[in-house]
């Protein structure tokens, strides 16, 4: 394989998602080397593209959209939804997340399209899968989160549960249906079959909580996981702990309490029979919490502490914010970011797929584009449309665009 294309260069896919599940499946497709052509239904297009508005530009679509190409088609019309079905079947995967249904409606499901085209493989994502009492309900992120019992673990015991600031329901979905789309490209090569995937967002966060289910099934229910803040429910100690200047993550392993005491000048802990096993440790986290923070404040900045603790190989880390997160040795220093440049909004620094290949590179191929950008860039080109049907079908308001500038 040339080491200059992507590990999915040569797969073709379509996109048709609202937000952030399906959008983030197709990013990395496109990081990964796939031709990502996000059809948008008019006349607003992707509904992303109105939310976190900064300078002119929505963050979220730059954010999940970058990579792709940009049609903007009137699938509610019946000479649109043709159109929209013609560029399906001259493409291998087709993603959306819309409610189980919507796409049916407009002749966009997956028995009309396997029909047109047997080595389509076309995954959908939605909250409660396609199937099921609950499969018309509607969800997003924290829907997911709440349902599938994730949400009612973050937090502290004492408030209600806390909502992430990033969007763990939705970008793990979407990791899924990568993951997902892969198989069955292999499966397909195996078979020349194409293939329908059902993701559930609801089930993408109950794989997360397997513990938490395994727990209070094993313990004949004894044991129900609850929120625990900064404290993880099965190591002590194991958490965020505050030192002078910020926050640090540190992990104590089971077999290195020992070593951690003597690390902080009093051996004698380790053998203390209040805390000489993890049980008894789990019994009194508050005392052992307050050990690890009282040493780490002994020094005027997290730094010196956390150098210990990195030359005895206990696990720690800052807790960073975003700026310094962006520019670390972790993120910064392994080239996870790469520049694209936007009107009004300049340079900015967007992560790649976070995949890596012996043989074949992960690059961003485009910024994220206006609506409607690439209409007929993928007309013409890719489905043989004159320039007169093309223009027809403009004047006849079943294509929408904006000008390239809009994002350039």
């Amino acid at each position: 394989m040339d080491r200059d294309k992507g590990i999915l260069s040569g797969v073709r896919v379509v996109e048709m998602g609202q937000y952030l599940a399906a959008p983030s499946a197709a990013k990395m497709m496109a990081g990964l080397g796939a031709d990502v052509i996000k059809l948008e239904m008019a006349p607003r297009g992707d509904l992303n593209r109105h939310y976190t508005l900064i300078k002119g530009q929505s963050v979220s679509h730059m954010v999940q959209n970058h990579g792709k190409r940009s049609v903007c088609i009137d699938v509610k019309r019946p000479e649109g939804a043709a159109v929209a079905a013609d560029l399906v079947g001259h493409c291998d995967v087709f993603v959306e997340n819309f409610s189980p249904g919507v796409l049916a409606k407009y002749g966009l499901n997956w028995e009309v399209l396997r029909a047109r085209n047997p080595r389509l493989i076309m995954c959908s994502i939605s909250g409660f899968g396609q199937d099921g009492v609950n499969a018309q309900k509607p969800a997003n992120d924290i829907i997911a989160l709440a349902m599938a019992g994730t949400l009612h673990l973050i937090g502290y015991p004492d408030r209600p549960p806390a909502i992430p600031a990033v969007n763990i329901g939705d970008m793990t979905s979407g990791a899924h249906a990568l993951a997902a789309v892969c198989g069955a490209l292999f499966h397909r090569e195996r078979t020349g079959l194409g293939q329908y995937i059902d993701i559930s967002m609801v089930e993408c966060m109950a794989s997360w909580n397997d513990g938490g289910y395994l727990f209070y099934q094993a313990s004949d229910g004894k044991l129900n996981p609850v929120r625990m803040g900064s404290d993880f429910p099965a190591v002590a100690p194991m958490g965020i702990f505050k030192a002078r200047d910020g926050y640090v993550a540190i992990t104590i392993l089971y077999d290195q309490w020992e070593l951690f005491a003597r690390i902080i000048g009093r051996p004698e802990l380790g053998s203390d029979p209040r805390y000489d096993t993890l049980p008894k440790r789990l019994e009194r986290r508050a005392e052992v919490n307050q050990t690890v923070e009282t040493w780490l404040q002994s020094f005027e900045s997290r730094d010196e502490p956390l150098a210990i603790l990195e030359r005895n190989h206990i696990l720690s880390a800052p807790v960073f914010d975003v700026p310094q997160a962006m520019t670390s040795s972790a993120i910064k220093g392994r080239g996870a970011l790469q520049d694209l440049t936007y009107p009004g909004v300049g340079t900015v620094s967007i992560s790649r797929a976070p995949l890596r290949f012996s043989g074949a590179k992960v690059e961003i191929p485009r910024p994220a584009p206006a609506l409607g950008e690439h209409n007929a860039e993928i007309l013409g080109g890719l489905l043989g449309y004159t320039e007169a049907k093309i223009a027809a079908l403009a004047e006849a308001g079943l294509l929408v665009g904006e000008p390239a500038a809009r994002n350039r």
